[in-house]
């Protein structure tokens, strides 16, 4: 007590520590809502598939993103994809049927890159589903493969175009089951929709370097493995209800979910709240929650988008 004054001694604040910014890192400007879900897909290494207008850095991150991981890459251009060019051509040898293999041929690839899935043939893209759900091709496993990604342009809505969105000819509606193959369906924004700030560093040039990003990306990503492990057991319950319940309300509103999709829900809810965790968001996990739901749902390559508000 000092002059009638009671003193106390406070304990010292301590800081969170600062938000990390995954895309950021990856020379990606105004998608820094969409980190925990990339990261997430990376983490886990799931299939990861983005819609969005041309010239809006869909190819651009996935490229950087495998030359970052140091991945043995593949990127295909659906549109002219043949399926000789994923496995060789067939040649028989000593009795059997073997591929003659090149350095585009899918057997040693760590990552793959489809893009202008949409634009693909249908005959070719029936044979994509083992390979992004399973990571098998022809019956026979790609030990070595880890990552699949798909890029797309959104295709004519089912539900009537609005004016002035772009029609891109040639860009069919996903197949509604290979949709399903790929975790997370994310929709990118276009250059309109992005903050004025965000479009001047967009527009700024810029230089990038996969050296300089690899630490920040490689601990981010076992941070966010770390953190699925230590709280994905406990998290499962609430995980498991939400999904149900984002089931039956999406239902109701005319995007029913398959079995599959809404199991995948729950695992996407888990690793999009570790990835959050691992780049040092504000601990809300109403926040996590709808953006992993926001990109669980695939029927923005079908042409039925989700509306926000539903």
């Amino acid at each position: 007590i000092e002059a009638g004054t009671l003193l106390v001694e406070r304990a010292p604040m301590t800081a969170s520590p600062p938000r990390t910014h995954f895309l950021r890192t990856l020379g990606i400007a105004g998608w820094d809502a969409l980190d925990p879900v990339f990261l997430a897909a990376v983490a886990t290494e799931s299939p990861l598939l983005l819609v969005g207008p041309h010239g809006s850095a869909k190819t651009m991150v996935l490229n950087r993103l495998a030359e970052t991981l140091g991945l043995e890459h593949r990127h295909y251009n659906a549109s002219l994809l043949s399926f000789d060019d994923l496995v060789g051509f067939p040649v028989p040898e000593n009795g059997r049927v073997v591929y003659l293999q090149t350095p585009a041929t899918v057997w040693e690839a760590e990552s793959v890159l489809v893009d202008e899935v949409s634009r693909c043939r249908p005959e070719v893209q029936n044979k994509l589903f083992p390979l992004v759900h399973e990571k098998v091709v022809q019956g026979l496993p790609l030990p070595r493969l880890r990552h699949r990604w798909a890029a797309m342009n959104p295709p004519s809505s089912l539900d009537g175009a609005d004016a002035g969105d772009p029609v891109y000819s040639g860009a069919e509606p996903l197949d509604v089951a290979l949709a399903d193959r790929f975790a997370f369906v994310v929709t990118v924004p276009s250059l309109a929709e992005l903050s004025q700030d965000d479009q001047r560093r967009v527009l700024r040039p810029s230089t990038w370097s996969a050296d300089e990003a690899r630490p920040t990306v490689t601990r981010l990503v076992e941070a966010t493995r770390a953190a699925l492990a230590t709280n994905a057991p406990a998290e499962a319950a609430a995980a498991t209800e939400y999904a149900m319940l984002l089931a039956a309300q999406l239902a109701r509103a005319g995007h029913p979910l398959s079995t599959r999709r809404a199991a995948q829900v729950v695992k996407n809810v888990l690793a999009v709240r570790a990835a959050a965790r691992a780049l040092g968001a504000a601990d809300d996990p109403e926040a996590a929650y709808l953006v992993a739901a926001r990109a669980s749902t695939p029927a923005a390559a079908w042409g039925r988008p989700v509306a926000y508000e539903k």
